[in-house]
């Protein structure tokens, strides 16, 4: 968790009241995750995914945790990657000239 820390701040690592990501919003799939990372940006998801894969570490992405079959929800302790804070368009790349 301090290796995260470094990069994401104290408020980019919760370890409290991690209800909310590790039950769906039908309370029916539950996890137990005690980890929830939040960047802000990809370059940060890339260090957390270059340090979760140098060390075998299992991560879940979790986006508003709305869907219906469990697929964002930890199944054992997996490390939440919570893309929460990720708010920002900085680029979008038009291939379609008629959109």
């Amino acid at each position: 968790m301090k290796h995260f820390r470094t990069f994401l701040g104290e408020n980019g690592v919760l370890t409290e009241d991690l209800r909310f990501y590790n039950v769906d919003w039908l309370g029916k799939y539950n996890g137990h995750s005690k980890i929830v990372l939040r960047p802000k940006t990809t370059e940060q998801v890339s260090q957390i995914m270059k340090h979760c894969h140098k060390r075998k570490l299992a991560v879940v992405p979790q986006g508003g945790n709305t869907g219906l079959v469990g697929g964002s929800v930890p199944v054992f302790d997996e490390i939440v990657i919570s893309t929460s804070l990720m708010n920002e368009i900085t680029y979008v790349l038009n291939i379609f000239s008629n959109l």
